[in-house]
């Protein structure tokens, strides 16, 4: 607590309270984008999406981009318990939401090649953009959605700083944020860097049931804490020419994840082995971006480009011990190590023009190549012991498959018209197109190749019913290429056998391709303080891609497929509305509720569900003001209902999963002493969030249970007590 002692001993506190309305409007003025003004810009906009501003991340008290997104309609997460990671939009895996960052896609470098937005801190955002469906703009790589994330841009001549500390159960957590900003008269700088400390606090019990009498036949006992740090760095350069200017936005991101689990499993009786894991990575990403835009008599344009080099290694060691299944006398154990280096590098450059064709339509267009070449290696190793601690030789286990380059080449072209139809009618369709020709060597040697080509086209509708309501409408065709990894076409040999399968990719995987169907309003109401919205969606996915099973000659291989044609559906309604303001009380409510819906067809098991796809997600949040004393409170509450879904498992074996109901509760207060200093206590998961999961497989051919399980992980609550400057 000494860091906080020193803190508050920095901050430039007044000593009387915060009085009047007005001291807080200046606060939201020089600090924060008002939320009213992102509904505005919502509003106009004649491509659908929803827009989420500074104002509002400050109020919730967000710490991650995570906390963000867990309210947003129609978002789940596949992580941990109560840890906000690996996002779901519509209950779609998380490798068909398109993450970008100030409108450009920095990928990780990982097999989904999606960023860890729970390390993202919040205090560096200056907003959010959901866009449902994409137009020819933007990128087309996407099934569920694109998340913008937009870092801080604006140059108020502020210096920013904020320290917190908390704890997750016994596990430190906390940040260190400065941001500055200064202007010289035609030159804008900004200068924003973080420090995050973050953990995951999870225990795994998993109990096995003896399909003929009920009864448990083996536990398991798998505490795994997870460390975690992010440095960023995210400086901005403003360079005005009159009315053209040059922006250079470097980024740099420095992360590492410490994971130790200890997994432990009895039978009835004895314990059975113990597995030890120990998991070390480090990621970073370094990308150097920069952009011209010029304004002339006929239009505007722009010209950009940009490189990034993004590098993961991950170094684990696996101890297991075995024991005698009827005694429990330690028989002897295995040592097992992985490295494993990820590397991409990602070149691109593009050039656009946007210019008006009389006064009621407007054409943008434009073009960009990419130049990326991603690399994986990862040695493995095995040595075994025996009971009386004998080493054996170091035997290498790596295969084939764990060595692999890619070069990937993309060519980019679009064009959109935005009509203005009639006084409050707008319509905009578009094209994309894209030309995608990639190469991979594997580690035997063999060289393949493959082109993918698609026109992507789109047509978003808007009818300005009346100035503050919206009718819209939208059609759009989106692409999801193949994973590189999915594409390697070696095989790692394991035993062979069905429950442990060689792995391989597949070099005939077709990409998936989908149309998506959006239709809905949004009415904006008191000033554009309230805005209530209702969208519903249809996604037909051809070529849909999981991993598959099978017997392939004498010997089971596990490798990905296109599996048949999927079906997504659904309903989301969002609300934000100010439930009162009178005699200095303000209160607000944010909420969300999403109704998903999904099935699979496959040719060979007809219609299946889509794994761990909810029903439905429903969010409230209320949000309460004292402005004579400066101080505020507010819940935030994320539920998902008790699900089941009946699908299959990679190996085709007919698995029916039922997944408990989870209510994750996040809870601050605190107070303003001055318009530019300001003290908040905030908890999250303060219900001690279980994940519960229940799994029962079949018989294809006698309908009956084969094997049953039942898993639960349970997370700590966070607690966190933040100091907030400004000066």
């Amino acid at each position: 607590m000494r860091i906080i002692s020193a803190a508050i001993i920095g901050l430039p506190f007044i000593t009387h309270p915060v009085q009047a309305a007005d001291d807080e409007k200046l606060l939201n003025q020089v600090v924060v984008t008002d939320q009213r003004d992102a509904q505005i810009e919502r509003k106009e906009s004649n491509v659908q999406k929803i827009v989420i501003s500074e104002e509002e991340i400050e109020r919730f008290g967000d710490v991650s981009v995570g906390d963000i997104l867990k309210r947003l309609p129609g978002t789940s997460f596949t992580g941990p318990a109560g840890v906000t990671k690996d996002v779901r939009m519509r209950g779609l895996d998380k490798g068909y939401t398109q993450f970008t960052i100030n409108g450009e896609a920095v990928p990780g470098a990982t097999k989904e090649r999606q960023m860890q937005v729970d390390r993202l801190p919040a205090d560096m955002i200056e907003r959010i953009e959901i866009i449902r469906n994409p137009s020819a703009e933007y990128e087309s790589g996407n099934v569920g959605g694109i998340v913008n994330i937009v870092f801080k841009q604006r140059v108020d001549e502020l210096t920013r700083t904020r320290i917190a500390y908390g704890q997750n159960g016994k596990m430190d957590v906390g940040d260190v944020i400065v941001q500055t900003s200064k202007n010289w008269g035609d030159i804008d700088l900004l200068l924003a860097a973080s420090y995050t400390k973050g953990a995951e606090n999870v225990i795994e019990e998993k109990k096995t049931f003896n399909i003929t009498t009920g009864a448990v036949s083996a536990t398991e006992y798998k505490p795994k804490p997870v460390d975690k740090t992010e440095f960023l760095f995210t400086p901005r350069l403003t360079w005005r020419f009159g009315e053209n200017k040059l922006t250079l936005e470097p980024f740099i991101s420095v992360g590492t994840e410490d994971k130790t689990e200890n997994n432990t499993v009895r039978n009835t009786t004895v314990i059975t082995s113990r597995v030890a894991t120990t998991e070390n990575k480090d990621d970073k990403i370094a990308r150097l971006a920069g952009r011209y835009d010029g304004k002339t008599a006929w239009g505007t344009w722009y010209a950009k480009a940009g490189s990034q080099q993004t590098t993961s290694e991950k170094d684990k060691v696996t101890w297991t011990q075995s024991y005698n299944a009827t005694t429990g006398v330690y028989t002897g154990a295995k040592r097992a190590t992985e490295y494993e280096d990820l590397s991409e590098s990602i070149n691109y450059a593009g050039t656009g023009l946007n210019f008006a064709i009389g006064s009621a339509q407007r054409i943008s267009a434009g073009m960009e190549v990419r130049q990326s070449d991603y690399s994986s290696r990862k040695p493995k190793t095995e040595q075994a012991f025996s009971a009386a601690g004998v080493a054996g030789a170091i035997v290498d286990k790596s295969g084939v498959r764990d060595r692999f380059d890619i070069t990937e080449d993309k060519l980019i072209f679009f064009v959109q018209d935005e009509i203005n139809l009639l006084a409050r009618h707008w319509l905009t369709p578009g094209i994309r197109y894209e030309r995608t020709s990639r190469e991979a060597q594997g580690g035997d040697g063999v060289a393949l190749s493959s082109t993918q080509q698609a026109s992507n086209p789109s047509l978003h509708y808007r009818w300005a019913i009346m100035d503050d309501l919206n009718l819209r409408a939208s059609l759009a065709k989106t692409l999801k290429l193949p994973k590189f990894d999915q594409l390697n076409p070696l095989s790692e040999l394991k035993t062979g056998t069905a429950s442990d399968p060689d792995k391989a990719g597949n070099p005939d995987l077709l990409p998936e391709r989908a149309i998506g169907l959006e239709a809905g309003f949004e009415k904006l109401f008191m000033g554009s303080r309230g805005i209530l919205g209702v969208n519903f969606y249809n996604r037909e996915v051809q070529d849909f891609i999981e991993d598959r099973t099978a017997l392939e000659g004498a010997r089971y291989v596990k490798r990905p497929q296109n599996v048949g044609d999927a079906h997504f559906w659904g309903m989301e309604l969002d609300l934000r509305f100010p439930l009162y303001e009178k005699h200095g009380h303000v209160l607000n409510l944010v909420g969300n509720h999403s109704e998903l819906r999904g099935e699979i067809t496959s040719p060979s098991k007809g219609k299946l569900d889509v794994k761990e796809m909810p029903e439905r997600v429903s969010n409230l949040g209320l949000d309460y003001r004292h402005r004579p004393t400066a101080s505020f409170a507010g819940f935030s509450v994320n539920y998902i209902p008790k699900f089941s879904t009946h699908s299959t498992n990679d190996d085709g074996v007919l698995e029916e999963k039922t997944w408990g109901s989870r209510t994750g509760l996040d809870l601050y207060f605190g107070k303003a002493f001055s318009p530019l200093a300001e003290v908040r206590l905030i908890a999250r998961n303060v219900l001690s969030v279980e994940k519960k999961e229940w799994t029962v497989k079949r018989s294809e051919t006698t309908g009956l249970i084969t094997a049953s399980e039942f898993k639960v992980e349970r997370s700590k609550p966070t607690v966190m007590l933040t100091f907030e400057s400004r000066f």
